[in-house]
């Protein structure tokens, strides 16, 4: 009994002191970190989107694109400035694919890529003899 009651006392105390050793272990973790930025400090990325249509119109800082949206023709303008990445022949007609972002009320395109032309389609049925 007396055996039984020396264990207990010695599995007892290791038990406080891990316990101890891991709080203090723990606070002082938490010490070190630099505490989180406020909600206010995070600005959340712009959304970035994306569309495809024939250019309009398109000058140095404005391009007008017309998309088909649910079966109508919109025409969306976008403003380009020095960031913008052009690639293709961007040229009244071409069909092109925009990825933009909505600031201050303007869509402003990060970078427009013409789109290749969409090849003929065989509608002659080849025979064989």
């Amino acid at each position: 009994m007396h055996f039984q009651f020396k264990r207990f006392a010695l599995i007892g105390g290791l038990t406080v002191t891990l316990c101890a050793a891991a709080l203090h272990g723990q606070t002082n973790a938490r010490a070190g970190r630099n505490p989180p930025a406020s909600p206010q400090a995070k600005t959340p990325p712009p959304a970035t989107h994306f569309t495809q249509g024939t250019i309009d119109s398109i000058e140095a800082n404005r391009m007008v694109l017309s998309s088909k949206v649910r079966g109508k023709t919109v025409q969306v303008s976008f403003v380009m400035d020095s960031q913008t990445q052009r690639s293709g022949n961007l040229a009244a007609g071409a069909r092109v694919s925009v990825q933009y972002r909505e600031a201050s009320s303007q869509k402003i395109a990060a970078a427009v890529r013409e789109l290749p032309a969409k090849a003929a389609v065989k509608t002659a049925k080849t025979s064989t003899p």
